[in-house]
């Protein structure tokens, strides 16, 4: 009996070890348990959207995060004054899974002390040569504050704190100096309405102390369980990130006038469009026929706001036509029903004839009786 009882309370323990994640696994690459708690925060899929603009780019993300531990402790950046090695080399280790060789990895995070922009370079023990990258952040909100900064420390390193951080109102400024098998990154928290960021990597950085390069800029967007990677289309272009959805173009309505021509008669099509994202844009519109465009205009809508185009044409031939404009279609009939007369009309014969013949047959169905 005893023993049933021993067993049982082990038993309880261990699920309930399991449901707070208090028993640790390893993650794949030998990574320190530690990391796990991070890790499962990547894994949401209801949060903020986010609209993350470059030049032309635009890619819609959802923050990580379910605002259950801070970005402190999702980020859990150690040093040596921090932590006892061997897991302490001036790096991130929550954010493992997300890290790359060579690569620059950005994302929203919503913790729980508020919203936060985290920029991590590089990957603990890759094969690289250290590296330099500097930005400017612009658009911050007035409370924001770099919640971490990686790295900060009193200079227990030979050489001393490399990196540099600055604060001012709603802008910063970070420089990172990093030498090879480590990561550097930071957070800030407090976003504002559209936080700008101006990269400068490798040579163009302030000042670089090693020769390694970053070769691609990615964002990270939390989706359906998972995480997705998008990479940016410039290392020297400006991004902007915004709270909401990237513009998008919809037709609510297309319709023809008059809306059953004759073939040679001049149509008039009209399209209703609408931008509806979050944010303002610029439209390439086209509006085709029978899969060729007919015209092309150039458009800017804010965020919600709808144009009436229109545009003329003629059908030479009878028949079902389809117009396109942007995501909608309609179709036009030119000529009446199947472009070729009543549709009941006899083959090979002409609207007399047929009328004639039908008046044959009755007559003979008569004499017939």
């Amino acid at each position: 009996m005893r023993d049933s009882i021993t067993a049982a309370v082990l038993c309880f323990v261990c699920v309930a070890a399991l449901a707070t994640g208090a028993v640790a696994q390893p993650l794949a690459g030998g990574h320190s348990p530690a990391t796990q708690q991070g890790a499962a925060q990547l894994q949401q899929g209801d949060s903020q959207t986010y609209a993350v603009t470059q030049g032309d780019q635009c890619i819609e993300i959802q923050a990580l995060g379910n605002g259950s531990q801070t970005v402190e402790e999702f980020y859990d950046y150690r040093n040596p004054e921090t932590h006892d090695g061997p897991n302490n080399v001036y790096s991130s280790y929550g954010t493992q899974e997300l890290q790359r060789g060579d690569t620059t990895t950005m994302f929203v995070y919503e913790g729980s002390q508020g919203t936060s922009l985290v920029v991590i370079h590089e990957r603990i023990g890759d094969d690289s040569d250290g590296g330099a990258v500097t930005m400017q952040f612009d658009g911050l909100a007035e409370n924001s504050e770099w919640a971490v900064q990686d790295d900060v420390y009193n200079g227990t390193r030979p050489g001393g704190n490399l990196d540099e951080w600055s604060h001012s109102g709603t802008s910063a400024r970070a420089t990172w100096a990093y030498t090879g098998g480590r990561n550097d990154g930071g957070a800030l928290r407090g976003f504002g309405e559209d936080v700008t960021i101006t990269p400068y990597f490798n040579d163009s950085a302030d000042f670089r102390e090693y020769d390694g390069d970053i070769t691609q800029w990615d964002v990270v967007s939390a989706s359906g369980g998972e995480y997705n990677r998008t990479a940016l289309d410039s290392l020297t272009e400006e991004v902007t990130v915004s709270a909401g959805r990237c513009a998008e173009l919809t037709a609510s309505s297309v319709t023809t006038s008059p809306s059953s021509p004759d073939p040679g008669e001049t149509v008039d099509i009209q399209a209703t469009v609408q931008n509806d994202g979050s944010r303002a844009g610029s439209f390439s519109v086209e509006i085709a026929v029978g899969g060729e465009v007919i015209d092309t205009r150039e458009i800017e809508l804010e965020s919600g706001e709808s144009r009436e185009l229109s545009v003329s044409t003629t059908f030479e031939d009878a028949g079902t036509y389809e117009i396109a404009v942007a995501d909608t279609t309609t179709s036009v009939q030119v000529g009446g029903a199947g472009g070729s007369g009543p549709a009941d009309v006899l083959p090979g014969f002409g609207v007399a004839a047929a009328l004639v013949a039908l008046a044959a047959v009755a007559v003979g169905a008569r004499r017939y009786q």
